[in-house]
């Protein structure tokens, strides 16, 4: 707005120093034919600039002359006209009811969803609703109400062996390399320390002594001889045994080691439960234990555990939020290539948000009333200034263009008659 304010006020100034300049040659044809312009041109800056001014503020300050500050001194009724304006017409509930009818949901989500933005935002919003939902979670209000859920479905409890299967598939997905760290991190504490060598040691003294009590008389005496000599040293062996162990475990850690990816292959492969046996004896397992005081603090339990685990997996974007975040996108694109479960969806989501438009269409109008509201004169006048500010500076340019105009031909029309 800045610079095409300058261009409006250098045309003024251009017109009142040519009337200045062609004053004492207004006489002549020529200079007459100047002078009318830079005049009309002056008066046509001038009413202008008044008329643009006396919209936001009091032209000079000179608060006598009526109709000036036309906005600041009718904020109410501007206000309610913006307001009836969004809310009737640009943001009718026509308009927006349409739109929705129109748009296709699914179709919509799931091009989303293809781009690189779209899937970040839905990780984003994956892990808010997680975050948001877990650190107001109370483990034990949600064992009570879960076990008031399963209690009033008792009889018809059964675990599927197809719920154990996934189940199992999504913990060796998720938490693969999880699990082996932990076990490899409890194997290493574990043999460290003097009860490790202590363990060996004994190990060791026992071996030794069932090989030479299962051999014969020369078994006997070798054992015998290289314990009296020391040459069989169950400290020392215990100890740089111990060692080799330990470090042995730290090497597997890294995950470029043979045996880290061997281990991992195999975790994979294997399978901790059988799906049937494990469905039967969790639903046993279920029925016995709800409602019990036991079942209820082993269930708080469960939750405190989870929710610091997913916590976790939440803060530092682990696995987790990636695998709902597919299982939601492989769940839009199949309901996308099913035309009637696409269409009995959409129908449905859109009924609801109709319902919900209807319901808070108002609060559009309202926003915009406490948006508008929360400015003071000032702040409504620069706001609406910074909108339309260079269209009315340019009312000021084309008005000192205009009359320069008028006045050419006002002058040439009055010398011809």
């Amino acid at each position: 707005m800045k610079r095409i304010k300058v261009i409006a006020t250098f045309l003024f100034l251009v017109a009142l120093a040519g009337c200045i300049i062609v004053w004492p040659y207004r006489g002549s044809f020529t200079g007459g034919l100047f002078f009318a312009a830079f005049e009309a041109a002056l008066v046509g800056a001038l009413a202008d600039w008044f008329a643009v001014v006396a919209l936001f503020r009091h032209p000079m300050g000179l608060k006598f002359i009526p109709h000036t500050a036309i906005i600041p001194n009718n904020r109410g009724r501007i206000i309610e006209g913006i307001v009836t304006i969004v809310e009737k017409d640009w943001l009718s509930l026509d308009f927006i009811r349409g739109k929705i009818v129109d748009y296709q949901l699914i179709d919509g989500l799931a091009s989303v969803l293809e781009t690189d933005e779209g899937r970040l935002g839905l990780e984003r919003l994956a892990q808010s609703l997680i975050t948001n939902t877990l650190q107001d979670l109370d483990p034990e209000d949600a064992a009570r109400f879960a076990h008031m859920m399963l209690a009033d479905n008792l009889g018809a409890i059964k675990i599927s062996s197809t719920l154990v299967e996934r189940l199992e598939a999504s913990i060796k997905k998720l938490y693969g390399d999880e699990v082996i760290r932990f076990l490899l991190n409890w194997a290493i504490a574990a043999t460290q320390g003097e009860d490790f060598e202590r363990i060996i040691r004994r190990t060791l003294q026992r071996a030794a002594t069932d090989y030479s009590n299962q051999g014969n008389f020369f078994r006997r005496l070798g054992k015998g001889l290289g314990e009296s000599l020391d040459i069989f040293n169950y400290d020392e062996a215990a100890d740089a045994l111990s060692h080799r162990i330990n470090r042995f475990l730290v090497e597997i850690k890294d995950q470029d080691n043979q045996y880290n990816m061997r281990l991992r292959t195999e975790f994979e492969k294997l399978q901790i439960a059988d799906p049937d046996s494990a469905s039967a004896m969790l639903s046993e397992f279920l029925k016995k234990t709800v409602g019990t005081e036991a079942g209820l603090t082993a269930t708080a339990d469960l939750f405190a555990a989870l929710k610091v685990q997913l916590l976790a997996d939440s803060n530092e974007k682990k696995p987790l939020i990636q695998y709902l975040t597919n299982i939601i996108v492989e769940q839009i694109h199949i309901i996308q290539k099913d035309e009637v479960r696409k269409s009995i969806m959409e129908s449905r989501i859109k009924v609801e948000l109709t319902g919900l438009l209807e319901r808070y269409h108002g609060v559009i109008g309202q926003i915009v009333r406490e948006k508008l509201e929360s400015l003071n004169d000032i702040g409504l006048v620069k706001s609406m200034e910074d909108k339309v500010g260079d269209d009315l500076q340019w009312i000021r340019i084309n008005g000192t263009v205009i009359g320069a105009l008028v006045g050419v031909l006002q002058y040439l029309l009055l010398r011809l008659l």
